[in-house]
């Protein structure tokens, strides 16, 4: 929908020129970002969990995975869950 105050519609040459595209804000690409997100999250879990993977208590559920699946993230980002135990 175009609004016009008078009876004739004039164009601004400025909005007319083509927009610059802004170069991307981070160097890094999107998938190592976000498999150090996935990793930073999971560890997080961990230490909250006291390493414990299962049960009602454990990083699977805070992280609401199934089991299976944070075990194969664990191996994927190469994460050390003894390391992320206090006791």
């Amino acid at each position: 929908m175009i609004l016009c105050d008078g009876e004739t519609f004039c164009v601004d040459p400025s909005w007319l020129t083509p927009a610059v595209p802004r170069p991307a804000a981070s160097a890094v690409p999107l998938v190592e970002d976000l498999a150090e997100r996935e990793k930073v999250m999971i560890e997080n879990a961990l230490r909250e969990s006291g390493g414990l993977i299962s049960g009602p208590t454990g990083a699977a559920a805070k992280l609401r995975l199934p089991r299976q699946t944070l075990e194969s993230k664990i191996r994927k980002l190469r994460i050390d869950r003894h390391r992320l135990n206090p006791s």
